[in-house]
């Protein structure tokens, strides 16, 4: 899963990953502001960290959360909003955008178009979201109606699409985003491969002067709001381990940068993890709620999917209440699910599959 921030110029993109990468153990060189940089961050999860302690397994693999920082929106002119536009297809093969928007006041950074204004920032950046769906939906449609003039065996399914780029199309006009009229997984299909920007799941985070958080707009644009101080996370991201944890403490946070966007990330695109655990490997899995158990098969191995039988599974509070897999077993808590089982999170499953 990718994670992109998209931000004006000085709204604090680079400061926030270069804090997420530290707060990680690792380091992203972001000093080339006009280049796209990529943060890797192991997903903090104690349910893992209880199960290595009982597998003591050779090899431990944590989720992982990718966060690409793109170069900055500058949409003050043509010129600039010409090549910004250039940047937007990276977002598209992201799964969820950060909107980095600022609030801090520092002399020695230039504001964007002279002001400090959050709220016209994020709306400034969701209109040209809105103008970029808009154009691939507009070449769309153009295809679509030539192509169904053809008697072709398609016609009758992009006939379906035309319909539904019109609706996009209107839905964009009146200033809505896509993912407010996408409501069937059919729909859903028929325009996976465009990557709309506006259908994506997004958050904005208010990137704050040291004290000001508590005065940071709870949502914007109907969007929830993420206040921190990128400048603050760098230099607490810096610190050794063990002095982190304190000066968290004293600044009422709860976790590290890291922890907290992993978190909103999380919310915003519905994730849910399970485990697979044993003497060679614990490992965390990502996926959608709502996956099914085939499915969720198939993220470790296509074999598993093509050839599954049944999903052995046992929540992990029922298992780390019992014990162990012997005690869990006796106590009734692990069953036999079929390919139609919704994972849960927290799952702990052993594929049976036959190829």
């Amino acid at each position: 899963m990718r994670v992109a921030l998209v931000g004006p110029p000085q709204s604090g993109k680079s400061t926030l990953l270069a804090a997420v990468a530290e707060s990680g153990g690792s380091h992203v060189d972001t000093s080339r502001p006009d280049q796209s940089h990529l943060a890797v961050a192991k997903v903090p999860d104690e349910r893992l960290d209880w199960l290595v302690q009982q597998y003591k397994p050779k090899k431990i693999t944590p989720a992982e959360l990718e966060f690409l920082d793109t170069p900055s929106f500058d949409l003050h002119d043509e010129t600039t909003r010409n090549h910004a536009r250039t940047h937007w297809l990276a977002v598209r093969q992201s799964q969820m955008i950060l909107l980095v928007v600022r609030q801090f006041d520092e002399d020695t950074v230039p504001t964007y178009r002279n002001r400090i204004d959050p709220a016209a920032d994020v709306e400034e950046i969701k209109i040209e979201m809105l103008f970029s769906d808009i154009e691939q939906v507009a070449s769309r449609i153009e295809k679509l109606t030539d192509a169904i003039k053809k008697p072709t065996p398609r016609r009758n399914m992009q006939v379906r699409e035309l319909d539904l780029m019109k609706r996009l199309a209107e839905t964009l006009e009146a200033e809505k985003p896509i993912s407010q009229v996408i409501h069937s997984e059919a729909e859903e299909k028929l325009i996976r491969s465009f990557s709309f920007l506006t259908q994506k799941p997004m958050r904005v985070v208010v990137n704050c002067s040291e004290g000001q958080t508590d005065n940071a707009p709870q949502r914007l644009s109907a969007m929830p709001c993420l206040a921190l101080s990128a400048k603050i996370e760098e230099e607490i991201a810096q610190l050794p381990p063990e002095e982190r944890q304190e000066f968290l403490i004293d600044l009422h946070l709860t976790g590290t940068v890291r922890d907290r966007l992993i978190r909103a990330c999380y919310e915003a695109m519905h994730l849910v993890s399970f485990f697979t655990v044993g003497p060679d490997e614990c490992r965390a899995w990502t996926i959608p709620a709502g996956t099914d158990a085939v499915t969720a098969a198939g993220q470790i191995h296509t074999d598993m999917a093509r050839g599954f039988i049944r999903a052995e599974t046992v929540a992990f509070d029922d298992f780390r209440a019992a014990g162990d897999m012997k005690a869990a077993k006796a106590a009734g808590k692990v069953r036999l699910e079929g390919k139609t089982y919704i994972v849960q999170d927290g799952d702990m499953i052993l594929f049976r599959f036959n190829v």
